[in-house]
C-alpha cells in the first residue's frame, strides 16, 4: 500500500460530531413534514393512511392488515404450543439459558480484556456468507464488535431454544422458526443508524445528507407502491425489455387472450426436427430465461440447434378474473403445443417448464393421457418445479384456510392477485438478503441501488387471475390434490401415474420456493425414466446460470432417479460435477429431438409473424 493509498483510508468515527449531525438531520426531517402539509393526497406519502384516502383506494391499510392477520394468528397459536413445550420440558429452556449466560460472561471478559489493551479471542463469529458485518469496524472497533457478538449470541440462543423444544405439530416449529428469522433479521444492529459503523461514518462525512437522500428514496418507493412492503432493489431506468433484456431474435407467430407464442430465429444451418416448447411461470415474466447473451437459455438452445418456441403469458387484469387452470392448460399449453407442431410439421414436441410452469406441464401430460390428440410430448424437462405440495417449505407458513380466505376476499375487490404481494412474501423468505440489506443501502446510506438484471426482473411482477389463483392455493398448496389423484381439469381426472414420458428434472440446493427434497419426492408420482440433477445455488441462480461463469462457482450433483429412494440416500450416492448442468441437459435433449433438417424444411405451415420478439405481453405493467 502506498502513502497515497493510506491517505485515502477513511478516518475513525468521531462520535463528538454526531450530535450536531443528527440535530441538523432533525431539522431536515421537520422541513419534510412541514412541506407534506401543503401537498395533495397524491403527493403526500402519509396521506395514504388517512381514512379519506382509504375510501378512494382499491387496496387499503385495512386490507393489508386483514391479509397479515391470519398469519399472525397462526404465529400466536404456534407460540402457545411452543410455551406448552417449554412447560413440559423446562430443562430445555434452562440449558439454553445457562449456555447464553456463559457466553455473555465470556463476552464481558473479552470486552474488559480488549478495553484494557489485552488480547482475547472473540466468543462467536458471524458466518462467512453474512455480509451485514463486512465493514472492518465490526472487528476493529470494540463497541461495534461487542454489540455484534451480543446480537449473534442472543440470536443463536433463540434459534437453539426453538430447535430443541418438542412441538406436537412439526408445522408449528416451522412457523416459529420463520417468525424468529424475521425478528432476528429485523433486530440486527446493522439495521440501525446508531449501531452501524458504516452508516455513522457516512453520516458524519456527509453531515446527514445520506439520511436525507435515504428519505427521498423511501418516499419514491412509497409513492410507487403505497401500503406495500416495496423497496427498489435495482437501479431504475437501466434496463429495457427488447434492448438489454430479452434480446434473442425471434418473431411472435401467434397470440390469444392468454399468451403470445415466440419462435426464435435459427442461428445454425440445421435444426433438430422436433420443436422445443418453453413454458415459463406465469407468476413472473419470461425474460428471466433471456436476460443477456451470457445468461440466456433461449440463445443457448438456439445455438445448440434446437428449434425453440416460448410462451409469453399475458399479464391479467380484472377482465381475466374467471380464467382457471383449465384455460391455462387447454388454451395455453396445449394450444402452444399444437402451433409448434403445425409450424414444423412434427407430430410431437419436447417441453421444458419452470416453477409453476412445471405444474402446468405435468397437468397437460396427464390430460393428454385421457383426451385423444394427434399432438404428443416426446420429453419433459422441469426446472425447480413442484408437483407434490406436501412440504412446500417456508411458503407453507402463508398457506392456511384462514389466509386463503382472506386473500380470496381481497381478490373479489380487484379480480386478481397482485404479484407484488407475492414478491414481498418471497423476499421475506430471505429477509436479510432481499429486504434489510436494501433498507440499509437505500434508506440509511442513501445510496441508489445497483443495476442488476435479475433483481430488476424480480421487481417486475405480474398479476394472477382470481379464479386460477384461488384454485392454485386450495388444490395444490392447501390440499395437495394432484398427487392424490383427486384433481380434475373440467371432467378429466388427472392421474400422474399414467405419465411415462422421459423426464429431466433440475432442483437447486438453496431453493426457498421449490425445496429440492419436495421436488425429488414429487417425481415418485410418475412412471417415467427420470434424470435428476441437483444444482448449487437458489431458485433463480441455480437454473439461470449459463456456462461462462467463474471456475469453481458452479457445480451440480447427478445420478439416475430411483423411485421410492430416500432423498438423502440419493444425495449421498450422487456424483458431484463442477460446472454448469446445461451441457448434459442439452445432450439428453438431443437424443429426444429427432434428426437434423434445414430450417426451410421445418417451416411446413406458414404463420404470419405478428411482430418481433419479445412481443407486447411481456411489456405489460
Amino acid at each position: 500500500m502506498t502513502k497515497n493509498d493510506k491517505d485515502k483510508q477513511p478516518d475513525k468515527i468521531n462520535f463528538e460530531d454526531l450530535s450536531g449531525v443528527f440535530e441538523n438531520n432533525l431539522k431536515i426531517y421537520n422541513q419534510y413534514i412541514e412541506s407534506f402539509k401543503n401537498l395533495g393526497s397524491n403527493q403526500n406519502p402519509f396521506a395514504a393512511f388517512s381514512p379519506q384516502s382509504q375510501k378512494n383506494s382499491n387496496f387499503t391499510v385495512n386490507d393489508l392488515s386483514n391479509l397479515i392477520a391470519p398469519t399472525m394468528n397462526k404465529m400466536m397459536e404456534s407460540f402457545k404450543n411452543f410455551s406448552s413445550g417449554i412447560q413440559q420440558n423446562p430443562n430445555v429452556y434452562f440449558d439454553q439459558l445457562n449456555r447464553w449466560m456463559a457466553q455473555i460472561a465470556n463476552l464481558n471478559f473479552y470486552f474488559v480484556t480488549r478495553a484494557s489493551g489485552g488480547m482475547a479471542n472473540p466468543v462467536i463469529f458471524e458466518e462467512k456468507s453474512d455480509k451485514r458485518f463486512s465493514n472492518e469496524e465490526w472487528k476493529t472497533n470494540l463497541f461495534f464488535d461487542f454489540i455484534k457478538q451480543f446480537y449473534l449470541i442472543s440470536a443463536n440462543f433463540l434459534n437453539n431454544l426453538i430447535e430443541n423444544v418438542e412441538f406436537k405439530d412439526p408445522k408449528d416449529k416451522r412457523v416459529m422458526q420463520f417468525y424468529l428469522k424475521q425478528l432476528n433479521s429485523a433486530l440486527s444492529p446493522s439495521n440501525f443508524a446508531f449501531t452501524n459503523p458504516e452508516v455513522l461514518k457516512k453520516t458524519v462525512d456527509e453531515k446527514g445528507n445520506n439520511l436525507a437522500k435515504g428519505y427521498e428514496n423511501y418516499k419514491k418507493d412509497f409513492e410507487k407502491h403505497p401500503n406495500k412492503l416495496f423497496i427498489q432493489q435495482s437501479k431504475a431506468g437501466e434496463f429495457e425489455i427488447g434492448k438489454n433484456l430479452a434480446t434473442t431474435k425471434g418473431k411472435v407467430i401467434f397470440k390469444n387472450n392468454l399468451f403470445e407464442l415466440i419462435q426464435y430465429d435459427c442461428a445454425t444451418d440445421q435444426q433438430y426436427s422436433k420443436p422445443m416448447l418453453i413454458i415459463p411461470p406465469f407468476i413472473n415474466k419470461y425474460y428471466i430465461m433471456d436476460l443477456n447473451e451470457k445468461k440466456s437459455m433461449m440463445k443457448y438452445l438456439v445455438d445448440k440447434k434446437f428449434n425453440t418456441f416460448l410462451i409469453s403469458w399475458k399479464n391479467p387484469d380484472a377482465s381475466s378474473r374467471n380464467i382457471s387452470f383449465k384455460e391455462y392448460i387447454e388454451d395455453g399449453v396445449l394450444e402452444a403445443l399444437k402451433i409448434c407442431c403445425d409450424k414444423t410439421g412434427s407430430s410431437a414436441a419436447n417441453i421444458a417448464s419452470y416453477c409453476v410452469g412445471g405444474t402446468l406441464a405435468s397437468l397437460a401430460l396427464a390430460y393428454l393421457k385421457v383426451v385423444p390428440s394427434k399432438y404428443k410430448i416426446s420429453s419433459a424437462t422441469y426446472f425447480a418445479s413442484l408437483i407434490d405440495f406436501e412440504d412446500p417449505g417456508e411458503l407453507g407458513i402463508f398457506i392456511t384456510e384462514e389466509q386463503i380466505t382472506s386473500i380470496e376476499q381481497q381478490m373479489k375487490k380487484t379480480g386478481y392477485f397482485d404479484g407484488k404481494d407475492m414478491a414481498a412474501a418471497f423476499n421475506f423468505l430471505r429477509p436479510t438478503d432481499l429486504y434489510w440489506n436494501y433498507v440499509v443501502n437505500n434508506y440509511l446510506l442513501g445510496n441508489e441501488p445497483t443495476a442488476f438484471d435479475m433483481l430488476h426482473w424480480n421487481s417486475d411482477s405480474t398479476r394472477l387471475p382470481e379464479k386460477m389463483h384461488s384454485e392454485y392455493l386450495r388444490c395444490m398448496y392447501l390440499n395437495n390434490l394432484v398427487v392424490k389423484n383427486k384433481y380434475k381439469i373440467g371432467d378429466v381426472e388427472i392421474d400422474l401415474s399414467k405419465i411415462d414420458t422421459p423426464m429431466f428434472s433440475v432442483a437447486t440446493t438453496e431453493d426457498h420456493i421449490a425445496p429440492w427434497r419436495s421436488v425429488y419426492q414429487g417425481l415418485n408420482a410418475y412412471n417415467s425414466h427420470i434424470n435428476f440433477v441437483l444444482a448449487n445455488s437458489g431458485h433463480i441462480a441455480g437454473i439461470i446460470q449459463g456456462t461462462e461463469n467463474k471456475p469453481g462457482k458452479l457445480h451440480y450433483y447427478t445420478k439416475k432417479f430411483e423411485k421410492g429412494k430416500n432423498q438423502d440416500e440419493w444425495f449421498n450416492s450422487s456424483k458431484k460435477v463442477d460446472g454448469s448442468w446445461w451441457p448434459i441437459w442439452t445432450a439428453w435433449l438431443a437424443v429426444n429431438s429427432g434428426n437434423f433438417k434445414k430450417p426451410s424444411e421445418l417451416n411446413v405451415k406458414k404463420f404470419e409473424a405478428l411482430y418481433d420478439a419479445p412481443g407486447q405481453y411481456v411489456k405489460q405493467s
